[in-house]
């Protein structure tokens, strides 16, 4: 009972099986490449008509369509700057406390004090109380600030909120991270003058 050639054609071999199934990954995987690319290309075009759209927007429509792109820019900005505001007091007045924490023990726990020089002890005693205080005028400006209703920035159509990045661009507006950083720059700068001016009275 010898088995015939046609008998073993019947059966794929192993390899000829795992050469299928590559084969078809790798044809699914272009397919999925060849999707993506496509969705892309589309994406890109969908942003560069909206670009157009909004530099068209401020050439055809004049300083009052600038004006109001502006106003909308703004409102959007200033509720961006709201809300890292509010943020940052948040952050602030966490930390204010756990510095007074930090101070009340190291000047009342006999075995922290230990470290200290009997200066430090009495400056680490004056100290507490006034970050103490600090830290509870950052808590009432944040329950007053969290009690008002935040207003709601007027609505922006993506052609708008191009429009705005192109004004942007030309120095007519400034974006919220520019902003942030100027100001925390500012207040490192003020800070560490601060220190100098301490330092040599």
């Amino acid at each position: 009972f010898g088995s015939s050639p046609a008998q073993f054609s019947l059966f794929p071999s192993p390899m000829a099986s795992l050469m299928q199934q590559a084969s078809d990954m790798a044809s699914s995987a272009a397919a999925s490449a060849a999707a993506a690319v496509g969705d892309g290309v589309a994406a890109a075009q969908d942003r560069l008509n909206i670009s157009l759209e909004g530099n068209k927007m401020l050439s055809e429509g004049g300083p009052p369509m600038e004006a109001k792109v502006l106003t909308k820019a703004a409102c959007h900005s200033a509720m961006e700057m709201d809300a890292i505001a509010l943020g940052q007091l948040e952050a602030a007045c966490k930390q204010l406390t756990e510095a007074a924490q930090f101070l009340e023990a190291q000047s009342t726990d006999p075995a922290l004090m230990s470290a200290n020089t009997d200066a430090e002890t009495a400056e680490f005693v004056a100290l507490a109380p006034k970050f103490r205080e600090r830290a509870t005028r950052f808590e009432v400006a944040l329950t007053a600030i969290k009690q008002s209703v935040s207003p709601k920035s007027p609505e922006m159509s993506l052609a708008e909120s191009d429009a705005a990045k192109i004004l942007v661009v030309k120095g007519k507006l400034a974006d919220t991270g520019t902003q942030v950083k100027q100001v925390a720059d500012q207040a490192m700068a003020d800070v560490s003058s601060r220190m100098q001016s301490d330092e040599q009275a």
